[in-house]
This record gives structure tokens, C-alpha cells and sequence, in this order.
């Protein structure tokens, strides 16, 4: 065999090797036993904290657990009230139209 075909064989088993290591990604709302969606190889993956917008809903990130063994990333979030995001909206038309 020349360099160039042991190159090439390795090449291969790389890409085999990657395609077997698929991130799993499982968001869940907190305290609830049943996922809201399964996810496969996120480009990126939400910080705690972050807001993110899943089926018309806005949620926030409580906590994030990885679980290596099994190529497993478990997000949980909280569904965001509407009703805070309408009185702040409220209160701000009734402020532009005092003006």
C-alpha cells in the first residue's frame, strides 16, 4: 500500500467515526416527565439563562445536564408568562400616548 491509499483509508474510517457521534439534544420543560421536542447535532447549544423560541412559545433555559457516555445533552427550560411581556408592552403604549 502507498502513503497515499493509507491516507485515503483513514479519511474513511474519520468520516465513519463521526457520523457515529451524533449529539442528541432533549429539551424538556422543568418538572415535567415527557420532552417537548428531540433534537439531532445542534450547531450550538443554548446557554443557561438564554430565551429560545419552541412551539410558539418563549421558554428560558433553567439548566443544562451532558451526559458523554451516550452523546446526550438535556436542556431544561421554564415556559416565560405572557402576562409579564403584555403589561410591560401595555404600560409602554400608555406612556407614548400620554406624550
Amino acid at each position: 500500500m502507498s502513503l497515499n491509499s493509507d491516507f485515503r483509508l483513514l479519511a474513511k474510517q474519520d468520516k465513519l467515526t463521526m457520523s457515529r457521534d451524533i449529539v442528541k439534544v432533549i429539551l424538556w420543560e422543568e418538572k415535567q416527565k415527557d420532552y417537548l421536542k428531540k433534537l439531532y447535532d445542534l450547531q450550538f447549544i443554548p446557554r443557561i439563562g438564554e430565551e429560545i423560541y419552541i412551539n410558539k412559545e418563549n421558554w428560558k433555559v433553567t439548566r443544562i445536564e451532558h451526559d458523554v457516555e451516550v452523546s446526550e445533552v438535556n436542556i431544561y427550560m421554564e415556559l416565560i408568562k405572557k402576562g409579564k411581556q403584555e403589561k410591560s408592552s401595555e404600560r409602554s403604549s400608555e406612556k407614548s400616548s400620554h406624550s
